[in-house]
């Protein structure tokens, strides 16, 4: 994947101007239908923790170099603060969003409100807790959909019953 950049010795990516954690499940379909579409498994699964470019954007941050100040932030706090154990719900959401559809899952990442706790303070901001999931599955040849607040997920998805048969 293209612009790609492994942060934090590894533990995270960088892309999209949003630092990430990859994930991998065994054990789910390449593919799934809804709606009489067709779904593909993502082929970059990943939780999108911190969206530093939504951030910038939705509270008109000005501090400059943000970005590489929250990602040296993130990853100073990462060291002793565990952010790699993700918690999957049974909480599954079709969401829709101009020509893009997706299937995702609700998840948990412990650790990760305290760390917008530090950045709110460090910065002066109000940066909510962002609806962590993963994008399972996409329209092929379509990207994923930012969800970065709880507006998003009221007005762009809708609670489906689990698409892939069992928990993860």
């Amino acid at each position: 994947m293209m612009g790609l950049e492994p942060i934090c010795g590894g533990k995270f990516v960088f892309i999209h101007n949003t630092i990430c954690l990859l994930v991998s499940f065994n054990d789910i379909p390449d593919q799934i239908n809804i709606n009489g579409k067709t779904f593909v498994i993502n082929t970059f699964l990943h939780v999108s923790l911190v969206c530093i470019g939504k951030i910038i954007e939705k509270y008109n941050v000005s501090t400059p170099d943000f970005e590489n100040k929250i990602i040296n932030d993130f990853c100073e706090f990462s060291k002793n603060n565990e952010i790699k154990k993700v918690e999957y719900t049974d909480n599954f959401k079709f969401v829709s969003k101009e020509d893009k559809e997706t299937v995702v899952i609700m998840c948990k990442v412990p650790n990760l409100n305290e760390f917008f706790g530090l950045i709110n303070k460090k910065y002066g901001l109000n940066i909510k807790y962002p609806p962590t999931h993963v994008t399972l599955y996409t329209l092929p040849d379509k990207l994923g959909i930012f969800l970065t607040d709880e507006n998003d997920i009221k007005n762009l998805t809708k609670p489906i019953t689990n698409p892939i048969g069992h928990l993860l």
